[in-house]
Parts: structure tokens; C-alpha cells; sequence
């Protein structure tokens, strides 16, 4: 252990030099027709091998330059000028003697009578919302994938578990040369794809057709990631093999193949683990629609799910996993891309254990009360999902094209749960046995057909889609509980739940969208929008207990319930768009009317539910100069309840915790205001971004919880005023390339303030969260790298209630990660991430380990094979302090709460890795 650690401080404490013979450059940039010198030119000079900027330099008031001390090696020449065309060239200075270019002729663009072929030095180039990278000005390691490139880009982190973040924002997408790929699950592009195949990485807010037509900014919550791969990597094949194992309990393997012709794709994929789900899951949310359609949510809410938002992801995994995945991928286009063909088909399957435990303070206007839950679960889920998309362009102006995706997903869970609850004496409350079981069954089809009609006058299109979509759930489980009462510490009472319950929901969507796009003139357009959406939908949710002869039979009315419903919604939007050179913006707004027609097929009782939502929009977004923008957002959006929430449905999953809707709740408005800024200089190779924004909460739905003198709470949505947030975030990268220091700082800001009410009384949640991290790295390529970020954060939170309770805390920690080359070719990479977190006062007196301090230490030594360096033994240490433990903390107004849970933690593995590529040009 003691040379384990030996070497891994070894990588962040090695400092090598390297000693080579430099030369240098100097010439006169002119005038091609005026023969005149040109002062303050910027002359640029480029490695030729990656394209990594090497020095520059400026003109002085003669127009000569001087590069010197630089290595004898192989350079691109760039010299740029304000209405010049850019000059390139490739030059080979030889070592110990100057290098003089002479004389260097640049022509204005505006006498230019031949084609130029532009060249930017910029490693990153910002065009509206989009920011992007050229990859090649990002130097990796040989063999590194597109998600060790994603984590050498400015404003971009990659986390342990593969989801990523961009500036500030969580991706929910990756597209591959703008297609989805495998679907919109972002980690198989991102950890399988080599960086070498690719040529630009784009970032930009996620958003539909519809929203690209209006010129509105899309799901401000998110952001898009698009790969674009190298024109030689669109023919021949590549792909990667990988087997490892600890020789005991866990085993990894991994296949994936991809085939490219021309515009033909085909990709095949297969996983094994119990170290991870795969990394083939994201999050299943936005899954739901086509092409992340955020306009259909007024109908989408109001299906009862039974719980079927559970995912394959590594994001919210908690226990020990045992997963396999396959899927297939076909897209090809033809007859000149008038038709566009795109087929997959994925498999997940993942089993779980976990052991959790949840400490729980509550806090009540008179006392508090302690919980502490202890929990074993087993669960496994099933999903098949089959998508394809065709589209088919007529003309060139018509085109059609038609969207399927089909799930059908089956999950099994069991488990058993036993809680304490204890007075502020430390007295008992309650105690309690619970055992769960619940079988799914999920099928669903969402459909949709888009034309999009051009026109011959410039700018103008209709755009009409049509959608259908069905859902089909079949749900069983068991409940039986026992739980046990206490008063001033003495046994009270005890109650038995013994119960089956069994459902099924059906629901069918159908609507239309038409948006008409008319252009007044050069710099105007004008965007109209209708849409309408029917959706049909039957729950039956029905509780069962005991008869005499121990059948469950006899009907427990309180906890079932069937109904159907019926919602129309019918929306108007109206934009006019403003496009200059320098400034864009956007004004408009819609209306939309929702009607929800709901049968209580139990009480034969009919209710109707009208709601009128307002959905306001300005934007405006000013380019200050080249690659530095700002923008600005407001839109207001209402927010109508759930069916669920609606519905006085009660729910006693856990007797102890019963909740049930609310058929008087009102609508609420909700005002999102939002200001973004980011700037790229080119030759200091400096980013900055930053952002903030605000939300307001109108009639925002909250809990009303009651709590009596036994613990047990029962909870009851309400409309209530008073609710916003507010976030700011930002980041500054200063420095590219190798033997240069990069510094990183990065901020993140969020607070606000919630109100619940709690037996009767308002209780008012003010919270504020900071975090600051600055990172520096240095680098040699091929030889090493080094990167430390510390970070140090403040979560403060002060209920009204109960002033008296402390429970703001600091966080520490940051991420340490370096790289060695060693001898007979061996490669030493370890990184170390630290959580800690200050013990808060909720949980100073409780009897078990509070310990919420995690430091996770990973390292790995490998050894690359064969000519072409494709083959690779990787011999991986993970957790080597043994102490990766899942955690969640909860700080509300009127509860406090700190989950543990499993994690695979300390293992040791040995693997082999082939990665094979045929490529154009290869031998």
C-alpha cells in the first residue's frame, strides 16, 4: 500500500522539463495593391500536427513581426486583419538559425475576385446560443474518448457517473452529426466514441422545430450537445471490445461496433456490469414526447403514472447493480438526402440491492420529532424500446416526416422497512414494520407526423405536426405493516395493514400543431401558432383486504378509486421576431384554454375543471463585438395541478405517511427572468460566462401537512403565495495547449423561499446555497498532466417556525486527477474526489454513525499493445479507502433529512481493452 500511495503522489508532485533547440521567425506583412505595411496585424502561429495555438504575436508600426524562441518543428502561419482576407500558410523553421518569411502580401476582401478559404484560429467560436469547439484544439490522450475530450472544454464537467454539465446546466441530450444516437441516452455516444474521429463539439439550449421556427430559446433548464465527426470518419468501421473482472463477484464487458458508408450508419452495442447500470440510462423524463416536444405538457400532466418515471441511469442508482443492455442502430440517407431513414432498438435490464437507512428531523410550531428508518430493497426493471424516424423530402420545399417510439418496460420490486420515531425527550412516538411488493407492467407509443412546407418567397413556411400516443399500465403489490403507538413513552395502541392492491390505466392522446412562419422584411418576421389536444384517459386503483377465509376480497373504499377523464386544450401564440446584425429579440406571448371533464366512476359523480394559462415571451440577445454576447429572457407560464393532485386519492404506501389530493386547488402563474453573458478571446485563449435569473411563484402548490401526537402525517396540497428562487452561475478559463498553466473558477449560486404550512401554521423556508471552485492544470503532452479544484461551499436554510434550529453547514472538498507516462510504457492515472460535509444540529445526538465525509480515491495502471497502440491492459483500483456510501441531504421548512444507501465501493480489476478502426487512408 505504502508504494501505492508512493506513486500516485509521485504524479502530482513530478515536475519534468524538456530541453530542445528553438529558433525563431520574423517578417513584413503588406499590402498586396497598395504596397503598404500593416500595422497591428495579428500574426498567430499554430502547431501543425493538432492545431494547437504555439505563440502570436502583433505587428509593430512597420509591419514587421518577430516569434522567437520556439521549437524547430512543424507550424502553421496565420496573419489576420481587419477587412483582409486571412493569410495561412505552413512553415518548418530549422533549429539555430532565424527564419525569415520576407515579405508576406495580404488582399482586402472587397477586391478579392477569387474564392479564399477562410481560416479561424480560435479554438472555440460563439454564434448566438451556440458555443463551439473545435476538437483538435483540445489535445488528449492517445485512446481517449469523446468524454475525456468533453472534460478538457471550457465551461464543460463531466462527473463519475458520465452526466455532464455546461455551463451550468445538466445536457439532456448528445446528438452524433446531429442525429440521435441509441435514442437520446447521452453516455453511449460519449464513452464509446473515440476523440480523434471528432471534429467540432456545439453546445447550445435544447430545443424543438417549433421553437428553432419562432426564435425562441428552448428549455432553459437544459442544453444540447451535437458531435460532429471528421468527413474520413463517416467511412469504414471502428468500434471497441473490453472484458475485466475481479476474479470473484464483479464482472464488466463491453461491445460496440460502427459501421459508416457515406451516409450510411449501422451500430451495434452490448454491456454487462455490476459495477455500474452500463452507462447506457439518462434520465427518462423528457422521454415521454417526440423530440422533446415541451408543448403537449398541458395534457401530459394529467395521466395518472403509477410510478413509471423510474430509469436505467446511473444518476439516481442506489444499491448494488447487476445490468446488461443491447441495442442496434440503422440510419442511412439516399437519393441525394431526400430521404432520411433512422431505426434502433434498445434493451436495459437492471437488478438492484440496496440497504439504506434515513435519519429525520421533524419540526412542529411546539416540539420535534426523530426518525430513523433503516430499508432492504430488490428491484429489478425491464425495458424494451424500439424508435424510428423517417423523413422524406418531397421537394425542395416539402418536406414529411414521421416519428415513432415504443416502450414496454416491466419492474418488480420488494422490500422491508422498520422506522423509530422519537419525542424531543428521546421518548418513542411510534415504531414500525412495513413490508412492500409492487409488479409493472408499462406499454406506451407515442407517434407524430410533421410537414413542413416552404415557399418560394425567402423565410416563409407552414409547419403543421399531428400526434398520437397510448399508454397501457398494469400494476399489482402487497402491503402489510405494523405499527406500534406510544404516549409519554408508554405502548398506547398498535394497528395491522394488510392489504393488496391492484390497477390499471389506459390513456390515449391525439392533437395537432400548425405554426405559420411569414417574414414582413429583411430583419422582421412574424410567427403564429395553434395547437389542439384531446387525451382519454380510465384509472382503476382499487385496495383489498381480508375476508374470512383469508382471501382478500372485501373492498377498502378510503384507499381505491376509478375514474375516467377526458382534457381538451386548445393554444394561441403569436410572436414577432427581430433579427439585426448585432441585435435579436422576440416578443410575444399565447393563450390556452384546458378543460378536464372527470368521472368518479365510484360515486357516479362528474366534475369539470376550467383553466385559462398566459404564456408571455421577450427576448432579446445583442452581440457587444465578435464572440461576446448577451442575452435576455422573460416568460411567464401557468401551471395547472396534477390529476393526482386533484384527485382526493389517499395513498398509505407507508401508513405513517398518507397523503391525498386536493379537487379545490387553482391554478398558478409562474415569471422566469433570465440574463446569460459569455466572451471568447481568441489570442489570450480566455472564456467567460455568466448567468442569472429569477422565478416567481403565483398560487404555487405546496403540502399541508398535519402531524399528530403519534407521528403520523398526513399531507394535502393548497395553493399558497410567496414562493420564488433565484439562481447565478459563472465561469472564467484562462490559458490552452500544452507547458501553459490553465486556471478555472467557477461559481454557483441558488436560494430562495418556500412556504408550507404545518398543523395550521405557515412556515416560511429561506435558503441559500454557494459554491466556489477554482482549478489549475498543467500539462506535457504524452507525458503527463496534473489538475487540482478544490471547492468550498455554504448551505443555509432558516425555517420561521422554529428560529431556534440550526441546520445551515459548510461543504469542502474538490477533485484532484493526474497522469503519468512511465517506463516500459506503462501509464499511471489516478484521480481522488472529496465530499465532506459539516455535521448539522438535526442529527448531533443521534445514536448511529452520522459520518457524511466521503473521499474517493480511484487509481489505474495500464499498458497499451500492439503497433497501432489499439490494444490496452488496465489494471484498476477503485475506492481504495473503502468509503463510497450514496448520500442525500433534504433541508425544508418543516423537515430535515440524511439518506444513506449503497454504493459499489472498494474492488480491484483487471481488464482488457481493444479498440479497432478501418478508416480511409489505414493500413
Amino acid at each position: 500500500m505504502r508504494k501505492l500511495i508512493a506513486g500516485i503522489v509521485f504524479i502530482f508532485a513530478i515536475t519534468l522539463s524538456s530541453h530542445s533547440q528553438t529558433t525563431s521567425i520574423k517578417g513584413t506583412v503588406t499590402d498586396t495593391v497598395e504596397k503598404k505595411n500593416l500595422s497591428n496585424a495579428v500574426v498567430t502561429l499554430l502547431r501543425k500536427s493538432d492545431s494547437v495555438l504555439v505563440k502570436f504575436t502583433r505587428t509593430n508600426t512597420k509591419g514587421e513581426f518577430v516569434i522567437p524562441n520556439i521549437p524547430a518543428a512543424s507550424y502553421v502561419l496565420m496573419i489576420t486583419y481587419p477587412k483582409y482576407a486571412d493569410f495561412a500558410d505552413e512553415v518548418a523553421p530549422k533549429s539555430s538559425q532565424p527564419f525569415d518569411l520576407g515579405k508576406i502580401s495580404v488582399l482586402q476582401k472587397a477586391i478579392l475576385l477569387k474564392e479564399v478559404i477562410v481560416h479561424s484560429a480560435g479554438a472555440i467560436r460563439i454564434k448566438g446560443d451556440t458555443t463551439e469547439f473545435v476538437a483538435d484544439s483540445f489535445k488528449v490522450k492517445e485512446g481517449a474518448t469523446v468524454e475525456d475530450l468533453l472534460k478538457k472544454l471550457p465551461g464543460l464537467s463531466v462527473n463519475s457517473k458520465g452526466e455532464i454539465t455546461a455551463q451550468g446546466k445538466k445536457v439532456d441530450k448528445v446528438l452524433v452529426d446531429g442525429e440521435e444516437f441509441f435514442g437520446d441516452d447521452p453516455t453511449i455516444a460519449t464513452q464509446n466514441l473515440s476523440a480523434k474521429v471528432v471534429d467540432k463539439v456545439q453546445v447550445f439550449d435544447t430545443k424543438t422545430e417549433q421553437d428553432q421556427i419562432k426564435g425562441i430559446a428552448g428549455n432553459s433548464e437544459s442544453k444540447t450537445i451535437n458531435i460532429k465527426l471528421k468527413d474520413n470518419a463517416k467511412k469504414g468501421y471502428f468500434g471497441k471490445l473490453e472484458g475485466g473482472s475481479d476474479f470473484d463477484r464483479l464482472h464488466n464487458g463491453k461491445v460496440l461496433y460502427n459501421n459508416f458508408l457515406g451516409k450510411r450508419k449501422i451500430s451495434l452495442f452490448g454491456t454487462k456490469s455490476n459495477t455500474s447500470t452500463g452507462s447506457l440510462g439518462w434520465e427518462d423524463k423528457n422521454k415521454l414526447g417526440i423530440d422533446n416536444d415541451y408543448e403537449y405538457d398541458e395534457i401530459g400532466g394529467y395521466y395518472y403514472s403509477f410510478g413509471t418515471n423510474d430509469d436505467f441511469n446511473d444518476w439516481g442508482l442506489q444499491g448494488l447493480p447487476d445490468a446488461y443492455s443491447a441495442g442496434g442502430l440503422y440510419s442511412n440517407k439516399w437519393d441525394e438526402d431526400k430521404n432520411n431513414l433512422n431505426l434502433s432498438y434498445n434493451y436495459n435490464r437492471l437488478g438492484t440491492t440496496n440497504e439504506s437507512s434515513t435519519l429525520k428531523q421533524t419540526l412542529l410550531p411546539d416540539t420535534t420529532f426523530y426518525n430513523d428508518e433503516n430499508s432492504n430493497t430488490k428491484g429489478l426493471k425491464q425495458q424494451h424500446v424500439f424508435s424510428g424516424k423517417y423523413e422524406w423530402k418531397i421537394d425542395s420545399l416539402t418536406t414529411i416526416k414521421f416519428s415513432s417510439v415504443n416502450t414496454y418496460k416491466t419492474t418488480e420490486t420488494s422490500g422491508t422497512t422498520h422506522s423509530e420515531a422519537l419525542s424531543e425527550a428521546r421518548e418513542f412516538v411510534n415504531t414500525g414494520d412495513r413490508t412492500n411488493t409492487q409488479d409493472l407492467t408499462h406499454k406506451q407509443s407515442d407517434n407524430q407526423l410533421n410537414y413542413k412546407q416552404l415557399f418560394t418567397k425567402k423565410g416563409r413556411m407552414l409547419m403543421t405536426t399531428l400526434r398520437y400516443s397510448m399508454i397501457d399500465d398494469d400494476n399489482s403489490g402487497t402491503l402489510y405493516s405494523f405499527n406500534q403507538f406510544f404516549k409519554n413513552g408508554i405502548l398506547d395502541s398498535t394497528a395491522t395493514t394488510d392489504q393488496v392492491k391492484q390497477g390499471t390505466g389506459h390513456s390515449q392522446t391525439y392533437g395537432g400543431k400548425i405554426t405559420y412562419n411569414e417574414p414582413l422584411n429583411t430583419k422582421w418576421n412574424l410567427v403564429t401558432e395553434y395547437s389542439f389536444n384531446n387525451n382519454n384517459s380510465t384509472s382503476e386503483k382499487n385496495t383489498f383486504e381480508k375476508d374470512n377465509n383469508n382471501k382478500y376480497t372485501i373492498l377498502n373504499p378510503l384507499y381505491s378509486n376509478n375514474f375516467d377523464l377526458n382534457a381538451f386544450a386548445h393554444t394561441g401564440i403569436i410572436t414577432l421576431r427581430y433579427i439585426g446584425k448585432k441585435l435579436k429579440s422576440v416578443v410575444g406571448g399565447g393563450v390556452s384554454a384546458v378543460k378536464l371533464r372527470l368521472h368518479d366512476l365510484d360515486h357516479d359523480a362528474r366534475s369539470e375543471y376550467n383553466f385559462t394559462n398566459f404564456t408571455p415571451q421577450i427576448q432579446f440577445g445583442y452581440s457587444i463585438k465578435p464572440q461576446t454576447n448577451l442575452s435576455f429572457r422573460y416568460n411567464g407560464a401557468t401551471r395547472q395541478p396534477t390529476i393526482d393532485q386533484l384527485q382526493p386519492i389517499r395513498n398509505n404506501n407507508d401508513p405513517l405517511n398518507v397523503t391525498i389530493g386536493n379537487p379545490n386547488l387553482k391554478v398558478g402563474f409562474n415569471h422566469n427572468l433570465n440574463l446569460n453573458y459569455n466572451s471568447f478571446k481568441i489570442l489570450k485563449s480566455r472564456y467567460m460566462y455568466a448567468g442569472i435569473g429569477f422565478n416567481f411563484h403565483e398560487n404555487a402548490i405546496t403540502n399541508f401537512s398535519v402531524v399528530d401526537i403519534y407521528g403520523k402525517t398526513t399531507t394535502t396540497p393548497i395553493n399558497v403565495q410567496g414562493n420564488n428562487n433565484y439562481y447565478m452561475y459563472g465561469g472564467w478559463v484562462s490559458g490552452q495547449g500544452d507547458k501553459k498553466l490553465i486556471h478555472e473558477i467557477n461559481t454557483n449560486v441558488n436560494g430562495g423561499r418556500n412556504v408550507t404550512f404545518i398543523n395550521g401554521q405557515e412556515s416560511k423556508n429561506t435558503y441559500a446555497n454557494i459554491e466556489l471552485s477554482y482549478g489549475i492544470s498543467y500539462s506535457l503532452q504524452d507525458k503527463y498532466n496534473i489538475r487540482i479544484q478544490p471547492k468550498i461551499g455554504r448551505n443555509g436554510s432558516v425555517s420561521s417556525l422554529r428560529k431556534d434550529i440550526n441546520n445551515s453547514y459548510w461543504t469542502y472538498g474538490g477533485r484532484v486527477e493526474g497522469y503519468l507516462a512511465l517506463f516500459w510504457k506503462l501509464e499511471l492515472s489516478s484521480d481522488v474526489d472529496f465530499d465532506l460535509r459539516q455535521q448539522i444540529q438535526a442529527f448531533e445526538a443521534a445514536s448511529t454513525n452520522t459520518n457524511t465525509n466521503i473521499i474517493l480515491w480511484n487509481a489505474e495502471l495500464s499498458r497499451k499493445f500492439f503497433k497501432d497502440k489499439s490494444g490496452k491492459i488496465i489494471f484498476r483500483a477503485n475506492d481504495i479507502l473503502n468509503q463510497n456510501k450514496g448520500f442525500n441531504r433534504i433541508i425544508n421548512s418543516d423537515f430535515v433529512t440524511d439518506q444513506r444507501y449503497q454504493r459499489i465501493a472498494q474492488y480491484f480489476m483487471l481488464s482488457f481493452q481493444w479498440t479497432f478502426t478501418k478508416m480511409p487512408g489505414q493500413k
